[in-house]
């Protein structure tokens, strides 16, 4: 009962609704409403600035993707004033030996020259326009006998980078040089046995390869003796300058008689380092028959490792045979350098090898003069235009930090696994031997640029 007031005024309201209040007229907002329909059918263009960067944006990747060329600026100043207030200088990034699809390769000399296919030619004439300072000069000699319908490659649009193929063979072929660490577990050194002999199935026949080993002891092997194992012994804990190992070795050069770059080495250097058409066999029956370091490791020590002295015999070797020739040095490392120059950490394993906190304190023991020591052989080796590869198979640090301006220095790989049994080592190090649809690997030797500028008295206006 004490509902029924309730449900009466629910059935009143249900009876006379409430009536809502209509919104009164308003003309500004009916032509602003009216104002965002019309901006909503038609489609919003960009800004003619936004238009523009994005066209420069779409340039600046077209050559960066098709040529390796990557521009400081993409505009060039219009006046002088503008070129002074450049705070970066217009410079340009290239990218050698740059992987291009539909690639085309012309077999003849390169003809090096000014002109290209922004220039302005007259055949006629014989004269060509500088797109810089709008200069006419004369074709060079061998473009003499071109015309319209005969134009050289260097001058069609599509061209923008030209490679060559020289007909003329090299006079010193590619040099390998291994230097393989013996400190190593029988399974680890069984699989990088392996890895090597592979390797060497995979170099051209004509290219020329050497061996050394280290351990306490480090050993360079000759090569051309087949009648029996010999190589030659450096004490690890010794550090042996360029012309004591040339000494020692027997091969110096004589004071007065320069060796030229690319001069053939002389017979007592090519006792170590033969083509692999001539010493594949021994050197395999070397690496198979190749075993652990013979020294005895306490349980409470790390083994020796003379990992600098063979450095600086690898480098040694190679500077003086083959100066300014292509060659590399491939380091295969398995624990950081207990003994010698460019000792890492000693031997005892009560001694722990230097953390982030002890470099950031300055408290390393051996960096400082570890740095110090292959950053010189990295400098000689690139001043010959050697190169230096690392190879780490070890759970533990090897000293990788010590020896990064090996590789850096002189455009080498590095490549860090946890074993030599691993795939990833084995995958990364064949892959080095990658070759192209004529037979050559896909790596460069001691490549040299020649950069040639259209000096001009170009002025701004």
């Amino acid at each position: 009962m004490q509902n029924q007031p309730y449900q009466q005024q629910y059935q009143q309201q249900q009876q006379y609704p409430v009536q809502q209040q209509q919104p009164q007229y308003n003309p500004q907002q009916q032509q602003y409403q009216q104002q965002q329909q019309i901006q909503q059918q038609v489609p919003q263009q960009p800004p003619q600035q936004e238009v523009q960067a994005s066209s420069q944006m779409m340039l600046r990747f077209v050559l960066q993707d098709r040529d390796g060329i990557r521009l400081s600026w993409n505009v060039w100043p219009s006046s002088r004033v503008e070129a002074t207030r450049l705070v970066v200088p217009i410079g340009t990034l290239y990218t050698p030996l740059k992987e291009r699809e539909g690639q085309t390769t012309f077999g003849y000399e390169p003809q090096i020259t000014q002109i290209s296919f922004v220039s302005q030619i007259d055949v006629r004439s014989k004269l060509w326009v500088c797109p810089f300072c709008l200069q006419r000069n004369p074709f060079p000699p061998h473009y003499n006998d071109i015309s319209q319908q005969n134009l050289p490659a260097e001058l069609l649009g599509p061209f923008t980078t030209i490679e060559y193929i020289l007909n003329r063979p090299s006079s010193i072929p590619p040099v390998f040089l291994y230097v393989v660490d013996t400190c190593l577990e029988e399974d680890e050194l069984k699989s990088l046995k392996e890895s090597l002999v592979v390797s060497l199935s995979l170099l051209p026949p004509t290219s020329l390869v050497g061996l050394v080993t280290f351990g306490t002891m480090t050993q360079l092997h000759e090569l051309g003796y087949s009648d029996c194992p010999k190589s030659y012994v450096f004490r690890g804990s010794k550090e042996y300058n360029a012309k004591q190992i040339h000494d020692m070795l027997g091969f110096a050069v004589k004071s007065g008689q320069p060796m030229r770059p690319g001069q053939p080495p002389a017979s007592d250097v090519s006792r170590f380092l033969l083509p692999v058409s001539e010493c594949e066999f021994t050197l395999t029956s070397i690496l198979e028959q190749l075993q652990r370091d013979p020294w005895p490791v306490a349980n409470d020590k790390r083994s020796l490792r003379s990992t600098g002295v063979a450095l600086s015999v690898a480098v040694g070797i190679l500077e003086t045979a083959f100066p300014n020739s292509g060659a590399r040095i491939m380091l295969f490392a398995g624990g950081p350098c207990t003994e010698g120059p460019g000792i890492v950490v000693g031997p005892e394993l009560r001694e722990p090898i230097r953390s982030h906190n002890d470099l950031d304190k300055d408290l390393a023991k051996y960096a400082k003069k570890a740095i110090k020591f292959y950053e010189s052989l990295s400098k000689r080796a690139a001043d010959k235009g050697h190169i230096i590869d690392i190879f780490a198979g070890c759970l533990d640090q090897v000293g990788l930090m010590e020896m990064k301006s090996l590789a850096t220095t002189t455009n080498g790989v590095m490549v860090i696994s946890d074993s030599f049994t691993t795939s990833m080592f084995k995958q990364s190090f064949l892959r080095l031997f990658v070759k192209d649809e004529q037979s050559n690997l896909l790596m460069g030797f001691n490549a040299t640029f020649d950069v040639q500028v259209c000096i001009c008295t170009f002025e701004f206006f």
